[in-house]
C-alpha cells in the first residue's frame, strides 16, 4: 500500500467513526426526547378532577381566616356574609375554582406523610355545601416551596393526598370584608 492509499484509508476510517458516533448520539437524543414525551403524557394523565360540587349549586361556604371561622351563604342568587352582600363576580370565580378543582398528582400509601405535608395542622379547612345538601370538605396543608402547589385531602379521607395548584387555597385566604359588594361598602 502506498502512503496515499494509507492516508485515504485513515481519512475514511475517521469519517466512519464520526458517522457512527453521530448515529449513536442522535439515537440517544431521540430516546431521551421520547422518554420525556412519555413522562409528560403520564403526568398529564395523572391530573384528576376532584371538584365534586357544581359551582352554580354551591349555597354555603366556610373557611378559616386569621384564626376565625368564616361562613357565607347564598340566598336568592346573592352571597351574604351575615347581612352584607358580597361581590357576585368574585364569588362566582371562587365557586367555579371549587367546581373545576383538579389535582396535579395523587399520593397514596407510603407516599403520604401528613406531618410533612402540613395536614396534621392544616393551613385551612374549606367546606362547601350545594343546594341539595351535599358537602365537600377540603383540608389544605402546606405549600410546596419548589412547585408552589399545596397538599390537601378531601372529606376526612387521609388515604389519598392531592397536590393542587394555589388557586383554591388563595381564594379562601381572604378576609370576608374584602369580598363585600361595592354598593354595600359605600353605605
Amino acid at each position: 500500500m502506498t502512503k496515499q492509499q494509507i492516508r485515504n484509508l485513515v481519512i475514511l476510517l475517521i469519517a466512519l467513526i464520526i458517522l457512527v458516533a453521530g448515529y449513536f448520539g442522535m439515537k440517544s437524543f431521540h430516546d431521551a426526547d421520547e422518554a420525556a414525551s412519555e413522562a409528560s403524557e403520564a403526568a398529564a394523565t395523572e391530573s384528576e378532577n376532584i371538584g365534586t360540587l357544581s359551582g352554580n349549586g354551591i349555597s354555603k361556604l366556610s373557611w378559616i381566616y386569621d384564626g376565625k371561622d368564616v361562613s357565607i351563604e347564598k340566598k336568592d342568587s346573592v352571597w351574604y356574609y351575615g347581612s352584607v352582600s358580597l361581590n357576585s363576580a368574585t364569588m362566582s370565580s371562587k365557586t367555579s375554582d371549587l367546581e373545576l378543582l383538579s389535582s396535579t398528582r395523587t399520593l397514596t400509601g407510603d407516599e403520604i406523610d401528613l406531618e410533612a405535608f402540613g395536614l396534621n395542622d392544616p393551613a385551612n379547612v374549606i367546606i362547601a355545601v350545594d343546594s341539595d345538601g351535599k358537602t365537600q370538605k377540603l383540608t389544605i396543608g402546606a405549600k410546596n416551596d419548589v412547585t408552589e402547589n399545596y397538599y390537601m385531602y378531601l372529606d376526612d379521607d387521609t388515604s389519598k393526598v392531592y397536590v393542587i395548584t394555589s388557586s383554591v387555597p388563595n381564594d379562601f385566604n381572604v378576609d370576608p370584608e374584602a369580598l363585600v359588594s361595592k354598593k354595600d361598602s359605600d353605605e
